[in-house]
């Protein structure tokens, strides 16, 4: 079974990142922390005890790493919500299972920062499948609470997720043979497009896309 992790706005760098994530909810996340196996950083704010939202960029501060970048970032042009992460127990049975419907998934890398231990399933080339719609996955390998526990409360709580794809039917078989519960939105479009309606602290709404 999996089940929904976490959302990630990506951009070219952390400034963009914040003003795109300012500009539609009016907020600014607080300041995360860096993956140096990646060479890339982050803002993030929990949407829930083990949910959360991050902007994640390059990090020009870090060394190059020695293949591409996760959530295709050494292509990003622009901010956005490019990403949407669930997490396993079992990240190798998920990718085995993606396999048989003909979706790479990639690898399950090995990440740690810290005390933190996470894997993570990653393509050679850093892409997202199915041209972005389908799910990352991670498996948190840490003891104890979820990270986002841990995490800065901005207030924001995630409402709905919804993922337009002309790929739709794939998507629906590929959650459906990974056992997915809280299933997103699926609408059929030309276009691949991620958009979450938020909660904010005053009580209204905002879409994030």
């Amino acid at each position: 079974m999996i089940t929904f992790d976490h959302l990630a706005v990506t951009a070219p760098d952390l400034q963009a990142g914040t003003g795109h994530v300012r500009a539609q909810t009016g907020l600014t996340l607080p300041v995360g922390g860096e993956h140096p196996q990646m060479a890339t950083h982050n803002r993030i704010t929990r949407f829930s005890d083990d949910t959360y939202l991050e902007i994640i960029t390059p990090n020009p501060a870090a060394l190059a790493p020695n293949r591409p970048r996760w959530f295709n970032l050494d292509t990003v042009t622009r901010p956005g919500l490019s990403a949407w992460i669930v997490r396993t127990d079992d990240i190798e049975r998920c990718i085995e299972t993606a396999a048989t419907l003909g979706i790479d998934l990639g690898q399950a890398v090995a990440l740690q920062r810290g005390d933190l231990r996470w894997r993570f399933s990653l393509r050679d080339d850093g892409s997202i499948p199915l041209n972005g719609a389908a799910p990352l996955v991670i498996q948190w390998d840490t003891d104890g609470p979820h990270p986002a526990a841990n995490m800065p409360d901005a207030g924001l709580r995630l409402d709905q997720l919804t993922i337009t794809t002309p790929q739709a039917d794939k998507l629906r078989a590929l959650l459906s043979a990974l056992g997915m519960s809280n299933l997103p939105k699926i609408n059929t479009g030309a276009a691949v497009e991620l958009a979450a309606t938020l909660a904010l602290p005053d009580g209204r709404k905002a879409t994030l896309t």
